[in-house]
């Protein structure tokens, strides 16, 4: 299967300005028909915390974006943002969704671990499910900048059979260290891709460095990302999960 990474640098709270962002790097890099094209956490607004910004519209104006980009050029789309907690709720969720080619939702995944450094805890209500998708015969589950650091979700992931482990970032510069390392631990721990998806640039007191990347099974690195806004391809092979799987049956033990 054939993945796209698109990492830019989001304007700050102007969904309008990052979608016709989103639209002129596929328009130029042209995705292969069903591929899978994979945008950071909170894409359209950057990471705020103001729901006055970040939930209006929503959750229709990001998700019909989402929806006519899959259908226009054919390809899924997976990306983040903030989605409405009810019509009983003050709140928002931290979410990633997904949209098949033909413009249908396929689902939705929102983030367990909020990052209460920040105080999103008092904005966003967590989610409490970790979820799986198939695209292209692989078994995908998305997770979320935060949800990294804890082993448990990708172990979780691995149980329910996930192949590929997508994480949605707003990971800053000055812990981008922290971010390789784990993500290449996830992918070497349950013999699995990671793809990690971070965003660029600098927001109002956060500097951002990319750092895109794509691990394969074995944990070795196939495809990273500097610190520019850029469009990347890498190919997964789920042949290779499972050759590395029956070679070195590691997760039995577990």
């Amino acid at each position: 299967m054939k993945v796209y990474l698109l990492q830019f640098s989001p304007v700050w709270e102007d969904k309008e300005k990052n979608f016709e962002q989103v639209k002129k790097w596929i328009r130029s890099n042209k995705p292969s028909p069903d591929s899978l094209l994979v945008l950071p956490e909170t894409f359209a607004t950057g990471f705020s915390l103001n729901l006055d910004k970040t939930l209006r519209g929503e959750p229709h104006l990001t998700e019909s974006f989402l929806k006519n980009l899959s259908s226009q050029f054919g390809i899924w789309v997976m990306g983040g943002m903030i989605s409405p907690a009810g019509i009983n709720s003050a709140r928002g969720k931290n979410s990633v969704v997904l949209y098949c080619p033909n413009g249908t939702k396929t689902g939705s995944y929102e983030k367990v671990h909020l990052f209460n450094p920040s105080g999103e805890e008092k904005v966003h209500l967590p989610g409490n499910q970790v979820k799986l998708f198939e695209i292209n015969g692989l078994k995908i589950c998305p997770l979320i900048c935060y949800d990294l650091r804890f082993p448990e979700v990708f172990r979780e992931g691995t149980k329910n059979g996930a192949e590929v482990f997508v994480v949605h970032a707003c990971w800053p510069r000055k812990r981008r260290n922290h971010w390789k390392v784990l993500l290449q631990a996830r992918a070497i721990e349950n013999q699995s891709y990671v793809v990690g998806i971070n965003r660029t640039g600098e927001e109002p007191e956060t500097e951002y460095a990319g750092g895109s990347i794509v691990i394969d099974p074995q944990g070795n690195i196939i495809l990273e990302l500097g610190k520019e806004s850029i469009c990347k391809e890498a190919i997964l092979e789920r042949s290779l999960v499972d050759e590395w799987r029956a070679a070195f049956p590691a997760l039995p033990k577990r």
